[in-house]
């Protein structure tokens, strides 16, 4: 089989010929059809995250080596099962759930896989789907995708549910038709959180984006919204944005990106009682002033991708006909560097998927 593989920390991808795995057990061997490029894999081609401060985290100190294929947003058909009571699987397609998880230790008990001690997550800790096939553990990470287009199908299993998982764990009440809440960035994350929140609540939806090419694509999928935060006065502008009368800022914000500037900018035009939910790892640090966190009685919470449950929901929303026209990009595998390279630029609108 043919995998796009990190060589080196850092540099550009190169095309490998690879035995294909034969699989054993309750392993299923996926051909894969479509993967999507997530700005997580330019953190792990990098070889690190920034933690700020000068500080970083190796990708190796999570037990991953060179080389190693990249890909965890994979769409693909069966075509090889190792257990043969399993064989009717064989020829049927299906968007994988790619964060692996052990299933015993505290977070997996608690309903987190996703941030489970033991990760075996496809594309971050095992080789992924920047590659013709993939071995999923179980057939229980086979989500039917039957009624939505492969090309978007395969963005959900992160770009999807990292924000759909974020958006409900902001309280309904904060989502009310005379609230507002901000978007902080409008890449694919940002796009797909306006898809959903138009599905999900009445709220007044605040897009920010220093790409005025993103803005127009975030306007053209409902944004109430759009703001450069580049501009001036641009506190004085989200205040007055179709918020409930007598407050001043918004409900809660959704930030996309992960650098100290946006979070800055988030905790500043929150209202009392608003939630700051931070999803990007664009990376850094940040300083903040405690107090008015207790005085304004602020809430800020992390969200990382999304559990299983959550998936197999967001799947489920998407089928019964919530609408995600997010603009996708299609590339073959070879040119896997040459979509990073665009998606780092800052430049791309929508996602990009790769195909075999």
């Amino acid at each position: 089989m043919r995998s796009m593989q990190i060589i080196n920390w850092g540099e550009a991808l190169e095309l490998r010929e690879m035995k294909t795995p034969t699989p054993s057990g309750s392993e299923v061997l996926i051909r894969v059809e479509a993967c999507g490029v997530c700005h997580s894999d330019l953190h792990i081609r990098s070889g690190f995250f920034d933690l700020g401060n000068g500080e970083r985290f190796p990708i190796k100190e999570r037990g991953v080596s060179t080389p190693f294929t990249l890909g965890h947003e994979p769409v693909g058909t069966v075509v090889a099962t190792g257990n043969t009571s399993e064989r009717a699987l064989i020829g049927k397609s299906f968007v994988i759930y790619p964060w692996i998880s052990c299933d015993q230790c505290e977070p997996c008990l608690n309903g987190y896989p996703q941030i489970c001690d033991f990760p075996r997550i496809i594309g971050t800790r095992v080789n992924g789907a920047y590659s013709d096939y993939i071995l999923v553990p179980d057939k229980r990470y086979l989500v039917d995708y039957t009624g939505i287009d492969k090309h978007l199908a395969c963005t959900l299993a992160c770009s999807g549910l990292t924000t759909f998982s974020a958006l409900k764990k902001i309280k309904p009440e904060l989502l009310g038709n005379q609230e507002s809440i901000l978007i902080i960035g409008a890449g694919g994350l940002g796009l797909t959180a306006i898809c959903l929140l138009k599905s999900m609540s009445s709220v007044n939806i605040i897009v920010s984006d220093v790409s005025e090419e993103r803005r127009q694509a975030a306007k053209e999928l409902g944004a109430d919204y759009c703001i450069d935060p580049t501009s001036d006065r641009i506190k004085e502008q989200i205040e007055s944005f179709g918020n409930e009368p007598g407050t001043k800022g918004v409900a809660a914000t959704l930030d996309l990106v992960g650098m100290s500037d946006t979070m800055k900018f988030s905790l500043s035009v929150l209202r009392k009682g608003g939630h700051h939910v931070h999803v990007g790892l664009f990376g850094g640090a940040h300083s903040i002033s405690l107090p008015p966190i207790a005085f304004r009685m602020l809430k800020v919470s992390g969200s990382y991708v999304g559990s299983l449950k959550e998936f197999n929901e967001l799947i489920c929303l998407v089928k019964n006909g919530v609408k995600l026209p997010i603009p996708i990009i299609q590339r073959p595998l070879e040119e896997a560097s040459i979509a990073l390279d665009e998606l780092e630029s800052g430049k791309v609108v929508g996602r990009i998927v790769l195909i075999p």
